[in-house]
């Protein structure tokens, strides 16, 4: 029973998503030879590297940073920095940071971008940032083709958080969703959230949306920022809350298993209301 349950063991360990990561080796690219070493950066040297994003980087769960550098004859020079994160969900998270809604997207990993002289995806854990330097010409053609490169050596495309799909379409801002990793609105117990951008009829405002552990958890969170909030509760039960939050003004939130989600910004009764009640159909599939 000892060596069943030993073998059975080594199978968990293997199987477990994250548990391990597999070594990425930068890709050869014709053209272009890689130049000096390869860099590793962990969590407590990242500042040495990216020193005035390091504290951002490591909210999003951080774990490995590997750097590539290669030049052509030219005197041309791209930079491959490749980032791996805790879950798919946290790569997305930094990624949604730097990301900007009005981008030129391509199909790279789960979703990428490309502008003048740098190039960003992301696929499962993994942040990929590509940036070319002293190039006139070519310049999109050759960040598209290390970005390929690059993608296909990490065999993990992955796609964008689920949760995602639940969002409202009508007036969401293509693009603006973020993900939160830490203290939403301000406080600790809000753990994390995703919010969107929206416009309609000349209105500016977002949707959030939090996922708790369970319904349990939901309950301690709602029950923490109502006593935040100056609106102190001791049933507290699932359906709609409106609170005076002193930091963001009027915010109506929903609470329903596993699941809070809300609207801020958004003054108009009859709108939040319509809003929250489709969102609430997007997530009840989810729940």
């Amino acid at each position: 029973m000892k060596t069943i349950g030993w073998f059975l063991g080594i199978i968990i360990f293997l199987w477990t998503p994250g548990l391990k990561a597999k070594d990425f080796k930068f890709p050869e690219v014709a053209g272009w030879k890689q130049s000096g070493e390869i860099q590793t950066f962990a969590p407590e040297t990242l500042y040495e590297y990216i020193n005035g994003a390091a504290d951002l980087y490591l909210m999003y769960d951080f774990q490995k940073l590997k750097v590539g550098e290669y030049q052509n004859s030219k005197g041309a020079s791209i930079t491959v920095e490749v980032y791996r994160h805790q879950t798919p969900t946290h790569a997305f998270g930094i990624y949604s940071q730097e990301r900007l809604p009005k981008v030129n997207f391509i199909n790279i990993g789960a979703q990428g971008y490309a502008e003048e002289e740098i190039l960003n995806f992301i696929a499962g854990h993994y942040y990929v940032k590509i940036t070319v330097y002293k190039m006139e010409s070519g310049r999109r053609e050759v960040l598209i083709s290390f970005a390929k490169k690059v993608a296909e050596r990490l065999e993990e495309k992955g796609v964008l958080p689920p949760l995602l799909e639940s969002f409202p379409q009508e007036g969401k801002v293509i693009n603006s969703e973020k993900f939160i990793a830490k203290n939403f609105l301000g406080y600790s117990f809000l753990h994390s959230a995703f919010n969107a951008d929206y416009e309609l009829s000349g209105k500016k405002f977002k949707l959030f949306v939090i996922e708790g552990r369970d319904q349990r958890e939901c309950s301690e969170m709602v029950q923490k920022y109502l006593q935040q909030t100056g609106n102190p509760e001791k049933n507290i039960v699932e359906g709609v809350y409106t609170v005076s939050d002193p930091y963001h003004g009027e915010i109506e939130f929903y609470w329903k298993g596993k699941f809070i989600w809300g609207a801020l910004n958004l003054s108009e009764v009859a709108l939040r209301s319509k809003y929250l009640k489709i969102f609430e159909q997007g997530l009840t599939m989810k729940n």
